[in-house]
């Protein structure tokens, strides 16, 4: 629980586990523990002397029994008594401490409010700054509970293969997306490796939605990463050109967009300078960024994230932004997108951006999911299982 990236790990530890009821326990006391991590470590202070001293394994298990006992629901006497038997099996020593503090457990007192929401104190403060104390509030509540797997329909028929395959589906928020439970893990669905579904959600599916590409219309993809909304505005009928710095994710989009049976051209190409294209009517800018509206899937990032990460952030998605712009035609779109809530990466660089290009303004969003409006674009809420983004879509002069 130092921070590495969970997915991976966990789909390692499952795949030899081939009963579903263990795989949804697992996964349940990973992610919920991650996520409610800083909550649980203010609860478990004041009984431990010296946490940071106690042996990693006996530390996680101390972890995973409060998540049981204060967040789970599970009765005490039953968490206590596995988790104590958990950590005796591997440190026997420990056994009678971890018997103490479980069944002592409670909800700390006098949390303040970035501790109850398991957040660093800084993050906190800058969803504060950048929603409003209310909606960061809500927000942060909303990222600490489970979402539902998210699937777009890349092709016709794909709920009616999803259902009868033994999927329970429900319709998202967008069109062609589906909240779906599954007896069998996504990769063994015949509904995904013949490339009627991508798992995205619906979140993400929003910044190329902007785009409002044509049927054969060219639309550059900058920074596309694995290929995620290439596919989709493919999939729409674009003719995309996808560019991306790192040679293993341009990999991993054509091999993706082999499953999907789509086309695009693929480019690596350093984008902190102009490339080498000609410029188009339609581009997308999903930069890189904190990933701070994904805490929900990916709560390992409020371990690793600092705040004096937030401006070197801004600083690249400034300078590609610029690139972006470089590359739109006269009278062309530019959509700009972060997976971030923090004003540093989403409203203040747009600010900044047109306030030093005279010839772009933002466009005003009328937007379908939940979401708080800026004057340079408007944060996708991550409400109802969404993730948080920031949106802005830029017209050129």
């Amino acid at each position: 629980m130092g921070g590495a990236h969970a997915t991976p790990e966990l789909d390692q530890a499952l795949r030899s586990r081939p009963l579903r009821s263990d795989r949804t326990l697992i996964t349940d006391l990973l992610y919920g523990t991650l996520r409610h991590l800083i909550f649980l470590e203010t609860a478990l202070r004041p009984r431990l002397r010296a946490p940071d001293r106690l042996p990693a394994r006996v530390r996680h298990g101390l972890l995973l029994g409060s998540y049981e006992v204060l967040v789970r629901g599970t009765p005490t006497h039953a968490a206590v008594d596995q988790w104590v038997e958990t950590i005796k099996s591997v440190v026997p020593q420990f056994a009678g401490l971890a018997n103490a503090v479980l069944r002592r457990i409670i909800p700390p007192r006098k949390a303040k409010i970035s501790e109850q929401l398991s957040l660093p104190s800084w993050l906190y403060d800058e969803f504060a700054e950048g929603l409003g104390t209310e909606v960061a509030e809500r927000s942060a509540r909303a990222m600490l509970e489970a979402g539902p797997l998210w699937l777009a329909g890349i092709r016709t028929g794909a709920q009616r293969r999803l259902e009868a395959e033994g999927c329970e589906v429900r319709p998202g928020p967008l069109a062609d997306t589906f909240a779906v439970r599954c007896p069998s893990p996504l990769r063994r669905l015949s509904a995904f490796r013949d490339g009627l579904v991508q798992p995205q959600n619906p979140s993400s599916r929003l910044p190329a939605l902007l785009l409002k590409a044509s049927r054969g219309e060219r639309v550059l993809d900058l920074a596309g990463g694995g290929g995620v909304k290439a596919a989709q505005l493919a999939a729409q009928g674009a003719k995309v050109v996808s560019v991306d710095l790192n040679p293993a994710r341009l990999r991993r989009a054509e091999e993706n967009f082999a499953r999907l049976g789509l086309q695009a051209r693929h480019i690596q190409a350093d984008l902190t300078t102009v490339p080498n294209l000609a410029p188009a009517m339609k581009l997308l800018l999903d930069a890189p960024c904190s990933g701070s509206g994904t805490l929900r899937g990916h709560p390992e990032i409020k371990l690793r994230l600092k705040s004096q990460d937030l401006p070197k952030l801004a600083q690249l998605q400034s300078t590609l932004l610029s690139t972006a712009a470089a590359l739109t035609a006269s009278g062309g779109t530019l959509v700009y997108a972060v997976c971030s809530l923090t004003r540093a990466e989403g409203p203040e660089v747009v600010r900044s951006f047109l306030e030093a290009t005279a010839d772009f303004e933002a466009e005003p969003l009328d937007l379908p999911l939940p979401h708080r409006t800026t004057p340079y674009g408007s944060f996708v809420l991550p409400e109802a299982g969404l993730d948080g983004f920031f949106v802005a879509r830029l017209r050129r002069g």
